[in-house]
Parts: C-alpha cells; structure tokens; sequence
C-alpha cells in the first residue's frame, strides 16, 4: 500500500512547495551522473567535449556551420504557436510523482545563420522573443505561471505568494535551482550561442555553444532525437568561476515531443508530454504581456 501511495499524484501543495523550495536545496551543484546523463552519453557515444583541444578543420567546420544554421531555420520555422502540456516531476526529497498540465505559449524570436537574433522588421515579439508557461495543480489552481520577454521574467507561484523577477542585470547565481535561462534557451531559441567545436560521429551531430555564461552540448542523431546538456558559470569577475548549475534535457525531437529534463543541483526529474501543438492561430498577445502590468479587465 506504501508504494502505491508513493506512486499516487501528489497533491497541487505539494508541487509549489518544491518548486518552491528548489532555489534553497540548490547550494551545492550533484556531481555528473545525474538521472539523464548515461542517456544523454549515449546520444553519441564517445567521451565529452569539454574544453576541446583544437578546432575541426575546415571542411567539418563549414559542416558543422551549416547543420547548425539549418536547425536555427527549422525553430525559426515553427513561428509564434502554443502547446498543450501535462507534466510529471519527480521530487527528489521522497520520490513523489507530482503531476499539472497547462499551456506554452512561444513567440521564438528570428534568428540569423550564426545564431543572433534579428533586429527591427522581424515578426517577432521584440529580438529577444517571449514565453508564458501556466501550469494548474489539480483543482484548476494555478500551480506555476512563468513569463519571459526579452531579457525579462517573471517566476510566480501563487498558492504560496513567491514570485520572482529579474533581467539580464540578475546575478545568476540567485537563480540557481530556477530553470528559467534554460527554458527560455530551450524553448525559443535551443540551437543559439557562439559555436565552439562541432564533430559528426556515431550517426549524430555533436556541437559544443556558448551562450552568455553557460556552455551548452548539443546532440542531435539521425532519428531526430535531441539532447542537451547546459552548464552554467558565475560571471567572472576577477574572482575563480565556479560552476552554478548543470541540466540536461533529452527530447525525442524539436517542437511538440516528449522531453526529460534533469537539475543536477536539486536533484528534479521532469517529463512534459506534448499532447498537442496549435500554429495555425498565434498566442494571445496578451499573453506576452508583463502580467503585473495587465489590471483585471484590461484587453490590451
């Protein structure tokens, strides 16, 4: 009967108090080895890049270029849409599955051949792109409201009255134990960064990128599937970097799919169902819109 009960969805409470609680449960980052990580290796087995000895040369590099361009095309491609998501997390402390649904509304913002967004003229909300995550607990109570604009977020969790802000100024390490870089990574821009190594092996695209203070593996095989590993630093600044965080998400492929994702330094396991993807009708735009700047009633 125990085990049963530990099976059982756990109730909506339960679920904002571990998401909650991620930020304080977050001192020290888990070690490599996480509940992904073997998973991930095998995208393409072969040892980690890391910090790579040396360039590829020139024919590889060109190779690598352009697949990585022809992945930033195809998100680019997908355009402003929502997805229809139901969520399981495992939480770590008592092994819990906790369970919402909800919705992902995405504005992706256009991206160039080398990864940086568009200026004026695009059809995007602004270069950065936006995102509005709401999940809802069991009742319909809203378990988890996540809205991103540009260098922006807001993380709110109304049964407990946390919310949190920031901007590109944010010290990252104050949102160790937040997913909120890596969703905005991977939801509106997942193939963006600076391309430092690129190897084709194994039937699989293997890049090394680095996005602002994080340095992201991507893998993508034959089939599809995807994997990512991102790893992010303290900025520097004349102290030692230390590494905050290490996530890791294994998709079975882009846009609407199912997708694992682990946190090294809390320990979650979530997986996100795709049941369902709309893009013959764009978001809401108020949907996009700083919720604490809409009043009750207000269409604009």
């Amino acid at each position: 009967m125990s085990d049963r009960r530990t099976r059982r969805p756990a109730s909506a409470a339960c679920l904002l108090l571990s998401l909650a609680c991620a930020p304080a449960c977050a001192a020290n980052v888990a070690p490599r080895g996480g509940a992904l990580d073997a998973e991930f290796a095998e995208l393409l087995p072969r040892p980690s890049p890391g910090a790579p000895a040396g360039r590829p040369d020139a024919s590889a590099w060109r190779d690598g270029r352009r697949r990585l361009a022809d992945l930033r095309r195809e998100v680019e491609g997908a355009g402003p849409r929502t997805l229809r998501v139901r969520l399981a997390l495992r939480e770590p402390r008592t092994g819990q599955v906790l369970e919402a649904r909800g919705a992902i509304a995405i504005a992706p913002p256009p991206v160039a051949a080398d990864g940086r967004a568009r200026g004026a003229g695009s059809a995007a909300v602004e270069p950065g792109g936006a995102l509005r995550m709401i999940l809802l607990g069991p009742g319909g109570t809203t378990a988890l409201d996540l809205w991103t604009r540009g260098d922006r977020f807001r993380f709110a969790v109304p049964a407990l009255d946390l919310l949190k802000r920031g901007d590109a100024s944010t010290p990252r390490a104050s949102l160790r134990g937040l997913p909120v870089d890596f969703l905005r990574w991977w939801m509106l821009h997942p193939a963006a960064g600076k391309l430092l190594w690129y190897e084709r092996a194994a039937s699989a695209d293997s890049f090394v990128l680095r996005d602002g203070d994080a340095v992201i593996e991507l893998r993508v095989d034959d089939r599809g599937a995807i994997g990512a590993r991102r790893t992010t630093w303290s900025a520097s600044s004349g102290a030692r970097r230390r590494q905050l965080d290490e996530e890791v998400v294994i998709a079975e492929r882009m846009g609407c799919g199912n997708v694992r994702y682990a946190q090294a330094s809390t320990g979650l396991l979530v997986t996100v169902i795709c049941e369902a993807e709309e893009r013959d009708r764009a978001p809401d735009p108020r949907a996009f819109v700083d919720p604490d700047a809409l009043r009750p009633g207000d269409g604009s």
